[in-house]
């Protein structure tokens, strides 16, 4: 990828810990930033993580395009810069919901101009450019969406820049991403705010403090960004719905079995989960 210019939008979390992740590395693109936070950019180049702080103009310039910013602003933002690409070039993402944004992209940018869905999976919660790790993404998955009809060597582009991050590779499209993630990502996080709003909004006096390790573990996740997950759910609205629908059944199932006192029955459904995780 040497000699290629590569842009980042976004230089929160993903953005930022993509730019370290590639960060000195022999054969990697030179980095162009941009972000609406001027701190964020002043903190990147200070670092050497990105060769200049750009505007989106500037950006549109670059030979590959990654856009880090939350999923329900990323399509306004596809838009604007993949209108703007010199045809040959590559414009990309890195959300968590990609059906919409995909088939937005796709529609939105100029004539010649490729856009690839991307979706590393990889995350803390924590964000901004502070929290962003150089070796956030390796070892881990970067899932790649392409479509029926898009040029080979502009999925190989995208999926070359993951693999210069540390990555591994897998490809899915649009529609599976997005209704594998509904119960793997999305419905966990959903579930984890869900009960510490519960605990938190009792009746009774139950201190925090006092929660045991699964309690902790559990509900880390709750500490992420809320305004992104209010984005992610929101625009995979139907698969979460689904998602939501089908573990309230799961609830209500072993539910019935407390209620009835059914000791086979919750030995059964723990065991069950149980065999399942450990093959995680």
């Amino acid at each position: 990828m040497k000699g290629i210019r590569l842009g980042i939008v976004g230089l929160g979390l993903i953005g930022g810990s993509l730019a370290r992740a590639l960060q000195g590395k022999r054969g990697a693109p030179e980095v162009w930033g941009s972000d609406r936070c001027k701190e964020s950019v002043r903190l990147a180049l200070d670092c050497g993580a990105i060769s200049k702080g750009a505007t989106e103009r500037e950006i549109a310039r670059c030979d590959v395009v990654v856009v880090c910013v939350p999923v329900r602003a990323s399509v306004a933002v596809i838009e604007r810069i993949g209108k703007r690409m010199r045809p040959g070039s590559v414009l990309t993402d890195a959300g968590s919901v990609k059906a919409e944004v995909v088939a937005r992209g796709r529609a939105a940018v100029a004539e010649g101009v490729a856009f690839i869905g991307g979706h590393p999976i990889a995350g803390t919660e924590n964000s901004g450019f502070p929290a962003a790790d150089g070796t956030l993404y390796k070892g881990r998955t970067a899932i790649v969406t392409p479509c029926v009809g898009d040029d080979e060597a502009a999925v190989r582009t995208v999926e070359k820049i993951w693999e210069k991050a540390g990555a591994r590779l897998l490809r899915m499209d649009p529609a599976t991403h997005d209704h594998v993630f509904a119960y793997v990502s999305h419905l966990p996080h959903v579930v984890a705010y869900a009960l510490v709003h519960a605990v938190g909004t009792l009746d009774t006096n139950v201190p925090l403090g006092y929660s045991a390790g699964g309690f902790r573990d559990f509900t880390r996740i709750a500490s992420s960004n809320p305004a992104m997950w209010k984005d992610i759910v929101l625009q995979n609205r139907p698969e979460m719905l689904r998602a939501l629908a089908h573990y309230r059944k799961n609830l209500a199932l072993i539910e019935g079995l407390i209620r009835k006192e059914d000791e086979a029955g919750i030995l059964a459904y723990f065991g069950r989960s149980k065999k399942i995780r450990d093959g995680i």
